[in-house]
């Protein structure tokens, strides 16, 4: 085990400049390490270091002056090292710090003794035994301090953290509803149980469960175990998270991260094995996890299928695909089918439509082992996606799944779309059954009604809810609380504002799409929701697009819209094409008053409030990275 080490530090100018004799600095040392022993007197680790005086661990440091000094114990106090700093009298002067007798310390405050103290190669090698990092790169990322050898290709994309510091914000929302959930069952069998002896044994587990760390973690795609370490380091009553990588040099980078940030691995578990048979060696054991993490470099489809039976009853399945080119449809579709098994559409809406193809093959999957999702928050982020969606088993849901899946229209000139259900549930009054028959349709016309185009197919794709309104709320709230526990907590709170806001309409139109259809001046976002809001519809931007204009009007009121503002903002027809669709959309008059009147409503919230709610370009050749080292497998090989 590692030894506990207490770490003395004192001023070198107390020496040099201030001219002190050697006694008195030392006594500076002494003052400080009594007094921190004797302030800590109760502690656990106090109490073992003195019970073997012959084996007491010091390390002796040096700093500059009294500013470094000041600094290292601001790192301290930031987090939570016991630690006395000693003031010498009269002369009313700091001189030394003192720590407790340490044996799990953070690497941010090792790397604070490096820059705030005179900590040569020599010293760190007996503060950090076997790890040498003077040959390793180091990346601090939340409460995580990653190493990374430097003669090897780093792959570390500091873009991701986004997606680390919204993961473990929705899986802390996560566990607390699902902590809850579980104690409440227990209560309402307690109150149920008739005699003294069942009363007790309920009791002691409901008692255990409230008082113990409860809930197990699969990061099925580990590579250096940063985002494990710091599920470990940041999620509260995290039982144990298994770090998994198929690769061998994986498996030494996760030991030794999770070594040096202090974990044991009863902890952070390093388990080396493919990601599929890790999750299918759970099936139909008391052993699945409660938190299933799949975070590929491309496509997460070939691991979806064991993924969805190793979450635990009411889990947590997060999932990434980097495969964005793929799923919005900008090439190769027949590839998208065949990963995902729907058809994208590049046209209007198509990170959204990315989104639900997604979730339409997690319940396409899950479906066949009688379990059905619910999605609680599902993000278009940069150059990837990633939904958070909790699984059930329910035979019941799954027979409902039909109805939440859709084919989609979009027309080729105008962009018009239109969503057809492939399941129909109809509710007898009698007796309240379920009746299941197909969906009617189509829901277009062969060509569209507004300018006479052909239509593209996309799907089948998720035509359901992709958010949990209560569950958004929650992790804002979260975050607002959290704001110093987040690198990118403006972000987080703005991309959650946004999907707060949003409605729940499948897809969305863009300014530039309707405004461009039409060839007329760009239509302000609050004259565009002020008319949508007064002819009496639902509106709301999307946070997958900037100017998006998610709304439940159909598609000839947006045009009759687009007609008033041209007729207030006349366009010059002549240099328009005689086949074009604005041709055919201007000759028609509109059918409704339309009203550009400023609507209370018609401003968001989130942008009220100027939050960052869509991303810039972070870097300069900004994007997902390649893929890390040449041994790495691609999913095909995996699979």
């Amino acid at each position: 085990m590692e030894p506990l080490t207490m770490f003395i530090v004192v001023r070198k100018d107390l020496a040099k400049k201030l001219q002190w004799p050697t006694g008195s600095v030392m006594t500076q040392a002494c003052h400080a390490a009594t007094a921190i022993l004797h302030m800590t007197r109760e502690e656990e680790n106090t109490k073992e270091y003195l019970a073997d005086l012959d084996n007491m661990h010091k390390v002796v440091l040096e700093t500059k002056n009294e500013g470094s000094l000041e600094k290292l114990e601001l790192v301290l106090q930031t987090h939570n090292v016991p630690f006395k700093k000693w003031i010498e009298q009269p002369e009313n002067i700091p001189t030394s710090i003192a720590t407790a007798p340490l044996r799990s310390r953070s690497p941010e405050v090792l790397e604070a003794f490096k820059k705030c103290c005179s900590l040569n190669k020599r010293t760190m090698s007996s503060v950090t035994p076997d790890i040498d990092i003077t040959q390793y790169n180091t990346v601090t990322e939340g409460k995580a301090t990653i190493l990374f050898p430097k003669h090897n290709e780093v792959f570390y994309n500091p873009v991701q953290q986004f997606n680390r510091d919204m993961s473990i914000a929705a899986i802390r929302t996560w566990s607390e509803i699902f902590n809850q959930e579980k104690a409440e069952r227990m209560e309402k069998k307690l109150a149920r149980a008739k005699d003294e002896e069942s009363k007790n044994a309920i009791q002691n587990a409901l008692d255990k469960h409230n008082n113990s760390n409860n809930f197990t973690v699969l990061e099925a795609l580990a590579a250096s175990g940063l985002r494990s370490v710091r599920y470990a380091k940041e999620i509260p009553k995290l039982k144990q998270v298994t770090c998994n990588d198929i690769e061998l040099d994986a498996l030494e980078s996760i030991r030794r991260n999770v070594k040096y940030n202090g974990l044991s691995e009863d902890l952070v578990k390093p388990n080396h094995g493919d990601a599929m048979r890790v999750m299918y060696d759970t099936v139909g054991t008391d052993n699945r996890f409660d938190v299933v993490d799949l975070d590929p470099y491309g496509s997460a489809a070939p691991f979806v299928d064991g993924a969805v039976q190793a979450v635990s009853e009411g889990g947590l399945l997060c999932v990434t695909c980097t495969d964005l080119a793929i799923l919005a449809g900008s090439m190769h579709p027949e590839t998208c089918f065949g990963k995902y098994g729907g058809m994208p559409l590049k046209g209007m809406f198509p990170h959204e439509m990315a989104l639900r193809l997604v979730l339409q093959m997690l319940q396409t999957s899950a479906g066949r082992y009688k379990r059905h999702i619910v999605p609680l928050v599902s993000c278009s982020i940069d150059f990837y996606l990633r939904v958070f969606v909790r699984v059930y088993t329910s035979p019941q849901q799954v027979k409902k799944s039909a109805s939440k899946m859709g084919v989609v229209y979009e027309c080729s000139g105008c962009h018009a779309y239109s969503v057809q259900h492939l399941g129909k549930i109809t509710i007898k009054e009698s007796n309240g059954a379920e009746r299941h028959t197909p969906g009617t349709g189509p829901t277009v016309n062969r060509l569209c009604d507004n300018c006479n185009n052909i239509h593209h197919i996309g799907g089948p794709a998720w035509a359901d809810k992709i958010h949990d309104d209560d569950f958004v709320a929650k992790m804002l709230q979260h975050v607002k609380d959290n704001e110093s526990s987040y690198g990118t907590a403006q972000r987080m709170k703005g991309m959650l504002s946004v999907i707060k806001e949003e409605i729940h309409t499948p897809f969305y139109w863009t300014l530039a799409r309707l405004c461009g259809t039409v060839h007329c001046n760009s239509i302000p976002v609050v004259d565009l929701f002020s008319a949508i809001l007064n002819a009496g519809y639902k509106v709301s931007s999307s946070h997958c697009g900037k100017q998006s204009v998610k709304t439940d009007a159909p598609s000839h009121v947006m045009w009759d819209i687009m007609r008033a503002w041209v007729k207030k903002n006349p366009v010059v027809m002549n240099n328009i094409a005689e086949n074009s669709p604005a041709r055919a959309i201007l000759a028609k008059e509109p059918t409704i008053e339309v009203d550009f009147t400023r609507h209370p409503n018609a401003t968001a919230e989130s942008k009220s409030e100027h939050l960052v709610r869509y991303q810039v370009n972070p870097t300069a050749n900004w994007g997902p990275k390649a893929r890390a080292g040449q041994k790495r497998k691609t999913d095909e090989q995996v699979f």
